[in-house]
């Protein structure tokens, strides 16, 4: 399954990392335990499911709060309705419109707001998830616009329930001025994450749903934030890197993977028969594997080694798809020149027994010349023997002088 494909490969070498799958790969995580034929709830992963129950009943709650606060005088009766709402209001339409005057019923205003906040948020999540699921772009820039539609969210809560409870946003917002320096100061690294953001979506680095190793690290992106991008290697494992720390990608997902492999034949074959047969086996193999996009290639033979003789194939495929393609590519190579009678070597190790004839033994002239040429290696060169310092001052003067004798006798 693809879902253990990585953890078998993550620590080979990776090969042609330039080369990638095509683009419109629909990546979904499912469940890895799950049967082909699993209904849709059954293919979800136990965090899937985790997660979506509790959006439904955060999204139950929300609504039944949001009813019942609104037509609370409806349901509770007028002393319950005058306590939450307000006196004279019909019902929580109207006191949401007298809400910023009105000081009774701040709490429940307040939630009323976040509950509308929360479902007007799900609403458009659910609308921008269903428009956009059709492409990797379009994931993308939902993935973004949902992120920043939950800052947006938060920020306009805040803001009016901070006027329902009486304080002062307009002055808040005049010092924003002082306040964005000391912001911009103390929150360089979130800024910075935002701004790589919105250039890694721009830019179109990568998409949602591609295949990408990002600093060692191999695995589909499922989610790309204002901060973070989620990486899901489908072995359990989900690593979160912000933004401004995406150093060297490799996108894996926009061209077709190359894939090598090798098989060996002995030197007592043909060459010409191997290669007749390569080339009458090659287009069944094709047939026989519908996940090779290109191929399969015969290279030539890649190298003659100590005891065979080495032949080169490749095949395209996607990139979610090349570590299977490679293992069944590998198994028909190989059942091709087994069922064709070519043999394929394999190490051997030969011992060889030991001489039980009698050998014949070194006579006593052949020691001694042995000893002494053993004792030559043996003796240390007699050091120089060092002169005082008086005798080689004497000498040199007794040059000098000559010397200079020399050169009087010249002139």
């Amino acid at each position: 399954m693809e879902n253990k494909d990585n953890l078998e490969e993550k620590n080979e070498n990776i090969e042609n990392e330039n080369l990638d799958e095509t683009d419109g790969l629909e990546v979904r995580v499912y469940n890895k335990k799950a049967k082909p034929n699993a209904s849709w709830w059954g293919r979800k992963t136990r965090g899937q499911k985790t997660s979506f129950i509790i959006s439904i009943v955060l999204l139950t709650i929300s609504i039944a709060a949001t009813f019942i606060l609104i037509f609370c005088r409806q349901i509770f009766g007028d002393e319950v309705g005058n306590e939450i709402i307000g006196e004279g209001n019909l019902n929580g339409f109207v006191a949401f419109g007298k809400s910023i005057r009105n000081s009774l019923g701040k709490v429940g205003i307040s939630f009323l707001v976040i509950s509308i906040t929360f479902l007007i948020t799900f609403i458009i999540s659910g609308i921008l998830k269903l428009s956009t699921n059709k492409s990797n772009k379009g994931r993308t820039i939902s993935s973004l616009t949902r992120s920043l539609l939950k800052y947006l969210a938060i920020l306009a809560d805040l803001a009016i329930i901070l006027t329902i409870w009486g304080v002062d946003v307009a002055s808040i917002v005049a010092g924003l001025g002082v306040l964005s320096l000391i912001v911009g100061l103390g929150c360089q690294t979130l800024i910075q994450d935002i701004i790589s953001g919105l250039f890694i979506v721009f830019d179109d680095y990568f998409n949602v749903g591609d295949m990408v190793i990002i600093d060692g690290f191999r695995g589909y992106v499922s989610e790309i934030g204002l901060r973070t991008v989620k990486l899901d290697d489908k072995c359990g494992n989900i690593k979160a890197i912000t933004n401004s720390n995406v150093g060297t990608c490799v996108n894996l997902s926009r061209q077709t993977n190359l894939i090598s492999i090798t098989m060996s034949c002995g030197y007592n074959e043909d060459i010409r028969r191997v290669e007749a047969v390569i080339a009458k086996e090659l287009p069944k193999i094709r047939e026989r594997l519908p996940k090779i996009v290109d191929g399969p290639t015969y290279k030539g033979i890649d190298a003659i080694s100590d005891s065979s003789i080495d032949f080169g194939f490749s095949v395209r495929c996607k990139a979610m798809d090349r570590f299977q393609v490679k293992r069944d590519f590998t198994r028909e190579v190989y059942l091709m020149f087994v069922l064709n009678d070519i043999s394929i070597p394999f190490n051997q190790i030969v011992v060889n027994p030991q001489d039980d004839q009698n050998r014949p033994s070194a006579t006593a002239e052949e020691i001694e010349i042995a000893e002494s040429l053993n004792q030559k290696n043996r003796e240390i060169a007699p050091k120089p023997k060092k002169e005082s310092f008086l005798k080689r001052a004497k000498e040199t003067f007794i040059d000098d002088m000559d010397n200079i004798y020399n050169l009087s006798d010249t002139d």
